[in-house]
């Protein structure tokens, strides 16, 4: 509860800051809860890097109170009150503040938690860090490595968190609340027109259903989701939204810099979305300026080029402190398991392109990107040329209901602008696949529609906004109701969710729920300096990683192959969880560390572990390891954390704490 009513509150203290801003600058206050909050989380970073990153909560909470005082002593309270009143006449900025706290409401009833393996392995993980610790995570010695995420989405998480106790549900609520800032600036119509506004909100909403493939009676985690997908699409595509509304006007320089800066701390993808953004403006702002291209030409680069100037600098800056303060080769600037740096893979992956070395790898996965742009589903209506079709007859009804010269010339741009973009993108991943990837999931194309679906959901939202914008007004209403219309339609019949943000998901959680009671068991005993080996049984590796997330500790990393004398390690190999078994049985296991007693024993020491936990044993823990254990081990015991009283001691192992058995 007290997250909910902290939420509110910097909610209304947000959006009177943007009603008052759009009064003192004459802007829609739909264009500014974007760059308000991006201005947040640029605070929050910068605050972070230094170590004061709570102070900078306080700073971000002085700067929106400084605002309503500055607006009440130039204003008065009635004209605070007049400006409130105006705010709340436009579309979007009423949209974002409801569905905002609508958002917030909901699931602080419905408390849903995490479920997808990347969240527990870094993008849930990453925020739960920032947010308990105070710290950006790749400066703790966590259970995480630097170089895996970027800490846009744990800075919008913190943001609405930075004083109490860790809440999932507040992260997802976090999340959202950026992407609905990103649709208010995409719905930012004047007053007169606030039934456009509404349409575009709606169809934005709609577009990370749309471009989906969720199966059918699956749930649906578009915005119960704590990965950086949907804040990379709602950026990427808010931000150009953002600036067609502000125009050229000077301050849209800054009020565009601030969520392009998020969006390259989003993801190391950004970095390339962030590049294709200012390379967007520059071009919108050469090829439909009022003035003839020649002229315009310059001005355009120059704003361009600052503009990439400040992504280069917020990736740089973030490469350049994980490297400070985790001085490893993990945080090394590499591609795949040869190490090559991004440079190399760029210059092989051209020269493959163009055939000179191309490797038969090169060339399957060449063929299997190009037959997927037909064939993949990536949205509800198909492949990838169908999301090209549909987006390209948004486009044209945009350009139809322009007015003739500039404007047309806006849309045309931007609209060849993205594909051209994409087109590289798409090249890119290719790159990728065959570099990146092992060969079995490069040939598969692993997660291909995670890749490439939020470049069309932005693309999208852009062509939607241009389209609404349309100078010529009963026309762009009418096509903009029947752009909505049809996604509105599609997503009916084809793509309703049996369950998303708006229903439980109880039943996903059993397994969590089961090691979360272990865990909080454990956590009694456990804190951050500790090191703890996790012992699973059975384990795919899910109760592994759900433990990693759990622990206030640092889960060591176990291995595979074999370690059955001590001193012979040539024949193991790093891993994350392991299965102990017996070297007559280690075919009959995927995951498999064939061990017995006094290698576990010299691995604990060598890790410097200073607990074991034994999640779930079986038959051969009990024959084999009982007598290091203080009390013994059987195949159907609790949970039990030992504590590891080093490899002289007569019982290695002594008993620290012991969980209820929970379901399985």
């Amino acid at each position: 509860m007290l997250h909910l009513l902290y939420a509110l509150a910097l909610l209304l203290l947000l959006s009177g800051a943007c009603a008052i801003l759009a009064e003192r600058f004459t802007l829609s206050p739909a264009l500014l809860p974007l760059p308000v909050l991006s201005g947040a989380v640029v605070v929050l970073y910068l605050c972070g890097v230094a170590g004061f990153l709570r102070v900078g909560a306080v700073a971000v909470l002085l700067a929106l109170a400084a605002v309503w005082v500055v607006g009440l002593v130039q204003y008065r309270p009635a004209g605070v009150a007049a400006a409130w009143k105006r705010a709340a006449s436009a579309p979007g900025f009423t949209l974002f503040l409801g569905g905002a706290a609508f958002i917030w409401l909901l699931f602080c009833v419905q408390q849903p938690m995490f479920t997808q393996w990347d969240e527990f392995t870094a993008w849930g993980l990453a925020p739960k860090m920032v947010v308990e610790r105070g710290a950006f995570y790749v400066a703790d010695p966590v259970n995480l490595k630097a170089s895996f995420t970027y800490p846009a989405t744990s800075l919008i998480t913190f943001l609405f968190q930075p004083f109490g106790p860790w809440a999932e549900w507040a992260c997802l609520a976090a999340i959202d609340t950026l992407a609905l800032a990103c649709l208010a600036a995409a719905s930012a119509l004047p007053r007169e027109r606030w039934a456009g506004g509404v349409l575009v909100f709606a169809a934005g909403f709609l577009l990370p259903f749309f471009f989906s493939a969720t199966p059918t009676g699956s749930y649906a985690a578009q915005y119960v989701n704590a990965m950086a997908d949907l804040p990379l699409a709602m950026l990427f595509g808010g931000t150009l939204c953002l600036y067609f509304a502000v125009g050229r006007r000077k301050i849209a320089y800054w009020l565009v810099a601030l969520p392009l800066a998020v969006l390259t701390l989003t993801k190391d993808i950004c970095f390339a979305y962030g590049l294709i953004a200012a390379f967007l403006i520059g071009l919108d702002l050469w090829l439909a300026a009022d003035e003839p291209c020649r002229k315009a030409f310059p001005k355009a680069l120059l704003r361009a080029g600052a503009l990439a100037v400040i992504v280069l600098a917020a990736f740089s800056s973030w490469g350049r402190y994980t490297a400070a303060v985790t001085p490893t080769a993990d945080t090394a600037a590499s591609v795949g398991s040869e190490g090559l740096s991004y440079g190399a893979v760029l210059v092989g992956g051209v020269k493959q392109l163009l055939g000179m070395g191309r490797t038969e790898k090169f060339a399957q996965i060449m063929a299997a990107m190009g037959s997927a742009f037909f064939m993949r589903r990536i949205c509800l209506l198909g492949g990838g040329i169908m999301a090209v079709a549909a987006i390209t007859m948004v486009a044209a009804a945009a350009w139809l209901a322009a007015d003739k010269g500039a404007p047309r010339r806006r849309v045309l741009a931007a609209h060849l602008g993205f594909a051209f973009c994409f087109a590289a993108l798409y090249l890119f991943h290719l790159i990728l696949y065959n570099y990146n990837f092992s060969d079995l999931e490069g040939l598969a194309l692993k997660d291909y529609d995670r890749y490439l679906a939020p470049y069309y959901q932005a693309w999208m939202l852009a062509m939607l906004c241009l389209l609404a914008r349309g100078a010529r007004e009963r026309l762009a209403q009418l096509a903009t109701g029947g752009a909505a219309a049809v996604i509105f339609a599609v997503f009916c019949w084809r793509g309703v969710p049996a369950a998303g943000f708006w229903s439980g998901a109880d039943s996903l959680y059993t397994l969590r729920a089961d090691v979360q009671n272990r865990a909080d068991t454990m956590n009694t005993v456990l804190g951050w300096p500790d090191r703890v080996l996790v012992i699973s049984q059975g384990d795919d590796a899910t109760r592994w990683y759900y433990y990693r997330y759990e622990l206030t500790a640092q889960v060591v990393n176990g291995f595979g192959g074999f370690y059955g004398r001590l001193g012979e390690t040539q024949d193991r190999w790093d891993s994350d969880f392991m299965n102990l078994v017996e070297s007559e049985n280690w075919t009959l296991y995927d995951y498999k560390a064939v061990c017995v007693p006094d290698t576990l024993v010299a691995y604990m020491a060598e890790k410097d572990c200073d607990y074991i936990l034994i999640d779930r044993a079986d038959d051969y823990l009990q024959r084999e390891f009982s007598p290091l254990f203080e009390g013994g081990l059987t195949n159907d015991m609790p949970a039990t954390l030992y504590y590891f009283e080093g490899a002289d001691a007569a019982v290695p192992f002594t008993l620290a704490a012991v969980a209820e058995s929970g379901v399985e």
